[in-house]
């Protein structure tokens, strides 16, 4: 059911297992993971089953918290957003020594400069994988709080009406849905090319040509094939048998 995010069980014959609600967005998804992971670690002790109905639940608030500090760790945010000329202190002081005192020097952040904007928040939550809102959340939440009460209400309302998906699209930044599902195929793609590699089904040549299908170099499918110990030592541009 769509109020079901994911759930976590333990047990004797499958050991730990994790499942997350295929129906849900893709970047819902990646969040629902980290969710319930923060369950394998902290709630083992009996199987959790993740609803939306229940995210007051101490377990769910601590599981939640715990995914997005997970997806988007402080630090890696404070320095993505000083990247973007963003998060600087409104004033600055640093005594600096001239070889017989310290001078105090003073900078000062030029008014609405640090404001943060939703090209901002469409940047981060690309970076870190996560949703728009998602990436609102934990700027807000972070200590000291990098937004203040009007400014998140302002970002929020731009989030919620959908109209960041024309900033990522005027940013060049690919749609999350799209991403990640080219992502998914992408593996399974090179997945099964191995796999009929390794079963002589087709040629090493063939096999790099499917590659480059997909944006994969030579270097990287050879080192691939190497790693995985699967090359049979046949002549790399001999065609293999249909069989």
């Amino acid at each position: 059911p769509d109020d079901i995010s994911g759930l976590t069980v333990e047990g004797p014959e499958v050991g730990i297992l994790v499942a997350v609600n295929n129906g849900h967005p893709k970047l819902r998804q990646r969040f629902s993971f980290a969710h319930e992971y923060s369950h394998v670690l902290l709630d083992r002790e009996r199987p959790t089953v993740s609803r939306a109905s229940e995210r007051d639940n101490f377990c769910e608030v601590r599981a939640n918290a715990f995914a997005a500090a997970f997806l988007m760790p402080e630090e890696g945010v404070r320095q993505d957003l000083s990247g973007l000329g963003k998060g600087r202190q409104s004033r600055a002081t640093a005594d600096v020594y001239d070889e017989e005192e310290a001078i105090r020097g003073e900078r000062r952040t030029p008014a609405g400069t640090q404001d943060l904007q939703i090209y901002d928040v469409v940047q981060i939550a690309h970076h870190f994988g996560v949703s728009e809102i998602a990436a609102l959340y934990r700027i807000r939440n972070m200590r000291p709080s990098m937004v203040t009460d009007a400014e998140f209400e302002r970002l929020k309302q731009i989030v919620d009406a959908g109209r960041s998906k024309d900033i990522r699209a005027g940013l060049g930044l690919p749609d999350p849905e799209e991403y990640w599902r080219r992502r998914e195929f992408r593996h399974r793609f090179l997945g099964l090319a191995l796999e009929a590699y390794r079963r002589e089904r087709i040629s090493r040549s063939k096999l790099l040509e499917l590659a480059h299908m997909v944006d994969v170099s030579t270097e990287a499918m050879e080192r691939m094939v190497d790693e995985s110990g699967i090359d049979l030592g046949k002549d790399p541009d001999t065609t293999a048998s249909k069989g």
